[in-house]
């Protein structure tokens, strides 16, 4: 069982409000804020007391933490992990690599995040790629409703791992062995995922994966996660231009490199041979992957069963309450289709739905509001630092403003 009291300690921001938004940006860790602040400092203080290798060295130890971290939290190894900005970078990456052809198809659903959409968009536009899409039921899509649109011209599955809008999970194992029988790609979106409904992909047939780091990671904004799986790292190629730092680190390091009077701009060496070489910013993330190494090590010490439970247990609470209320609940009730997102519909109007979230936010209780393909409401999202005291807050209120309006 998680100590959730313990947990909330540990997060500044669960003291001030009932927070149920982490679907859209996490609450940080105090963790995460000081070791943003050690590299703040570090940065202001510049070389003077370390000297240039040791203040280099230090300055860069957070990103290897990172990687070490993003890797044991999905069970895969540090050298199949690259640095992002954000999601829609870790797709357009992914995305970029794919050796699409005229004529090639993209399959995705018609839940997914206005995003993912755009970033499909780019390779039909560019290589003339159809996009197929698998229609919800309810607000359900299953494996087999991809599978009866994929045939030998699919060259990518395109899948959250959770929906953004009433957080239905993927069987991600059921759409890897799709993947392997029909030999197309499959690249993952996961920021609605990681943190929160433990993921481990050592025995999955998944090619690319991204996430964000500042949703239910609870890292500061700046940087995510991209995995690439060894599998691909021959058969696959970097699309988009990349950075300097994606090519093999030179004999002697890079001090070095750069300080040979027979430089010039014309880079003759090879790419890195692991994700690395997948990564397009130009300077290295010192104070995106110093928050989210310490916002990933927090998680990893967490017990997964625990976790899962946890959230899963006041999911479960939440959605039989508001069942019994009589409001139509969008999430599955199935528990292995659920993961921290509980979206409902307290009215069938949008503008009512909007005037009570404006009253429970003047109650300092932070849902939000989500439609997509027809669903929606007021989407609820429940983490590790969510206690049934908080969502027994948002039911009291929520059924004071329903008499209201």
């Amino acid at each position: 069982m998680l100590d959730v009291t313990a947990i909330k300690a540990d997060f500044p921001g669960t003291s001030q409000q009932v927070y149920l938004n982490t679907a859209g940006v996490g609450l940080p860790p105090r963790s995460a804020l000081d070791a943003v602040q050690e590299v703040c400092g570090l940065l202001g203080q510049g070389p003077a007391q370390l000297g240039y290798g040791a203040y280099y060295q230090a300055l860069g130890e957070a990103a290897a933490s990172a990687k070490n971290e993003a890797a044991r939290l999905l069970g895969v190894s540090p050298p199949e992990i690259a640095f992002i900005d954000d999601t829609t970078m870790g797709l357009n990456i992914a995305l970029a690599a794919l050796p699409f052809q005229p004529g090639d198809n993209i399959v995705l659903c018609d839940l997914e995040y206005p995003q993912v959409a755009i970033s499909a968009a780019h390779p039909q536009q560019r290589s003339q790629v159809e996009i197929r899409v698998a229609r919800h039921t309810g607000g359900v899509v299953s494996v087999d409703d991809y599978a009866a649109l994929v045939d030998h011209r699919t060259r990518l599955m395109l899948v959250s791992s959770v929906q953004w809008i009433n957080g239905l999970r993927t069987d991600l194992a059921a759409f890897s062995q799709l993947a392997e029988e029909r030999g197309c790609f499959l690249v993952v979106d996961a920021i609605q995922q990681l943190g929160a409904i433990p993921l481990d992909l050592s025995g999955l047939r998944v090619d690319f994966l991204a996430a964000g780091g500042q949703k239910w990671l609870n890292a500061p904004f700046g940087a995510g996660l991209l995995y690439i799986s060894q599998r691909v790292h021959d058969t696959v190629q970097p699309g988009l231009a990349h950075g300097l730092f994606a090519y093999d680190e030179p004999p002697g390091g890079w001090v070095k490199y750069l300080g040979d009077p027979g430089l010039t701009p014309f880079v003759s060496l090879p790419l890195a041979p692991d994700a690395r070489r997948f990564e397009i910013h130009g300077m290295p993330k010192m104070l995106g992957t110093a928050g989210l190494a310490a916002s990933l090590a927090y998680v990893n010490r967490l017990d997964r069963d625990a976790l899962l439970d946890h959230i899963l247990g006041l999911g479960e609470f939440l959605i039989e309450e508001l069942t019994r209320r009589g409001i139509r609940v969008w999430t599955p009730r199935q528990a292995h289709l659920r993961s921290g997102i509980v979206t409902c519909e307290p009215f069938a109007e949008a503008e009512r739905v909007h005037q009570l979230d404006q009253a429970l936010q003047a109650q300092q209780i932070y849902p939000t509001v989500r439609y997509c393909s027809g669903i929606g409401g007021l989407r609820i999202s429940i983490h590790y630092y969510t206690e049934r005291a908080d969502l027994e807050a948002l039911l009291a209120a929520l059924d004071e403003q329903l008499k209201r309006l």
